[in-house]
């Protein structure tokens, strides 16, 4: 892309709207800690050129966001393996970013949520049937409150002509996938691989510690295979990243992962968190005098807290007033 735009070209309208429309989706930003200050123009370089080609043609920004993957199989982390009011209230927030972009460019924004949990499911230890309850329940809301912005997009939506998931997940990395050797290589030597594999490994070892198969194994054990899911779980979501650029390639790219400054992803902050790994799929929502914020929940039952109940299914915490902690 071409980033550095004269003065005349900065001027015109189309690289005007596209820089407003840039910051209104940086002020959501999740970034990586401890990082150099680099200036506006190098941040937005990434990301000026596709914006302006949909302000140009007077068409909705088009953004994409592989996420809501499933929840989490550890249950101290999550209340069940349906979507609750984490996943709601990010879609909404979603939503709402699309609509601050609608205020300033009439023809708005939409998000693609390109769902990956089938493309790493039994990595994670979620049985594909949970996988498929949990997407149907985030489009049943979406389809409910939100279609106006968001639509979906997962693997069956790619390999329709497969019956057998686990074909569909052999049929990615035959296609887009990259040998372990060069990601073992890419993650020694590159900061944003190591940083991303680090993250993926404390997620995984969490997770794991919460699976019948791994009940009988010591920390040292489940650390061991943590490390090595870590690596399968980058390699399929990079598989699945390669094939998204691929259909979507002038999508703007959004991401549930924290990032650097420049970056061809935007690290997207979907609802409060403490941490800026934290995820509504590895965590529970809390509420407490309007605030929301994302924890696991064994940290949530600790709180003087209630649990709220939505159509029969357990869904958030609520903190409990005149209660001091």
């Amino acid at each position: 892309m071409n980033s550095k735009l004269t003065t005349a070209e900065k001027l015109q309208p189309a690289y005007e709207i596209a820089t407003r429309i840039i910051e209104l989706i940086f002020a959501r930003r999740r970034l990586l800690k401890e990082q150099e200050d680099v200036e506006f123009a190098k941040q937005i370089a990434p990301h000026i050129d596709k914006v302006i080609n949909y302000v140009e043609q007077n068409k909705p920004i088009e953004m994409i966001l592989p996420a809501f993957p499933g929840k989490s199989p550890n249950r101290s982390k999550t209340l069940s393996h349906l979507p609750d009011y984490g996943e709601f209230s990010a879609m909404r927030n979603l939503v709402e970013l699309c609509r601050e972009i609608e205020a300033i460019y009439e023809p708005g924004a939409k998000i693609i949520i390109c769902s990956d949990g089938r493309v790493f499911a039994d990595i994670i230890y979620v049985p594909d049937e949970h996988i498929s309850e949990y997407a149907k329940g985030i489009r049943a809301y979406a389809e409910k409150h939100l279609s106006e912005h968001i639509s979906f997009y997962n693997l069956e939506d790619v390999y329709d002509r497969f019956e057998d998931y686990s074909s569909l997940r052999e049929e990615l990395m035959i296609s887009y996938g990259e040998p372990l050797t060069s990601l073992r290589k890419r993650i020694k030597e590159q900061r944003e691989a190591s940083t991303m594999y680090k993250g993926i490994t404390k997620f995984m070892f969490e997770d794991y510690q919460g699976v019948e198969e791994f009940s009988n194994h010591s920390r040292t054990a489940i650390q061991r295979k943590a490390r090595v899911a870590a690596y399968r779980v980058i390699q399929r979501s990079n598989a699945w990243g390669r094939l998204l650029k691929k259909e979507f390639p002038n999508s703007l790219r959004l991401s549930i992962h924290p990032q650097y400054l420049v970056s061809e992803k935007i690290g997207i902050s979907m609802i409060g968190e403490n941490d800026v790994w934290t995820t509504p799929w590895h965590s529970v929502v809390v509420k407490d005098k309007g605030k929301e914020s994302l924890l696991p929940r064994a940290e949530a039952e600790k709180l003087d807290c209630a649990l709220v109940y939505i159509d029969g299914q357990p869904s958030y915490f609520e903190r409990l007033p005149g209660r001091i902690s």
